[in-house]
Formats: C-alpha cells, structure tokens, sequence
C-alpha cells in the first residue's frame, strides 16, 4: 500500500482498535490533511467523519458538529450514499436535542432503509422515539 491517505488512515484505525485515542486524532488529522491538499473529498469527508466522531466521544461537541458538518456536505457531493447516513448521524449527534437533530435523524434513517442497514434504522427510530 502506498497511497499516503489510506496509510494514515490505517494507522489511525489500528490506533483506535488499540484505545490511542490521540494518536487516531493525529492520524485522522494527517489524512484530512492530506485528502484536501490532493482535492480527494471521499476521503476527506472520511477522515472528517471519524474526527467527528472521537471529538464527540471527547465531549467537544463543537468541533464534533464542524467536522460532521463539512462531512455530510462533502458526502452530498457524492454517490456514498451509507458515508451520508453515517455522517448525517454523526451530526445528529453531536447537537443532541435540537430541531436539526430530529431532520438529522430521519434523513439518516431514509437512508440507511434504503440500503437496508437495520441497524442503522433502529438507531434512528430510537433516536426519533418511533
């Protein structure tokens, strides 16, 4: 493998398996990096989405909504339709309780019916008390 993005994504995702968490970030962070400086918006909408996800698992729901933001605004550029639900989610997530939270939700879960994910859709219809 020699793709750079895809290496820095590797060590982030061996990084989160084995609980190092700041190294993940710093790895996620290198392939964010690295995806916007070559124009790759799959892959950075990707690495944005697990950023989202560890700064929410943080508590920095801020800066978990900014980067779940930009995800699903890359993601609405593209055909990955499950990378959507799953940032859609993430975003969801990350501003508990809102308005938007509830069109997050079931956007989210239209989605994931659609590619009959059913875990996703029993996170949604939880989430949206259905």
């Amino acid at each position: 493998m020699s793709d750079p993005i895809e290496l820095a994504r590797e060590d982030a995702r061996k990084n989160k398996a084995a609980a190092r968490i700041a190294a993940a970030e710093r790895a996620y962070s290198r392939a964010a990096e690295l995806a916007r400086s070559s124009d790759n918006h799959l892959a950075l909408a990707h690495a944005l989405r697990h950023l989202s996800d560890i700064a929410r698992e943080k508590g920095a729901l801020e800066k978990a909504s900014a980067h779940a933001s930009e995800a699903v605004a890359l993601y609405r550029g593209s055909d990955d339709r499950l990378g959507l639900a799953n940032a859609l989610r993430l975003y969801a997530l990350a501003i508990p309780g809102s308005d938007r939270a509830a069109s997050y939700w079931r956007e989210a879960r239209d989605l994931y019916s659609s590619l009959d994910v059913s875990a996703g859709v029993s996170e949604c219809d939880a989430q949206l008390g259905i």
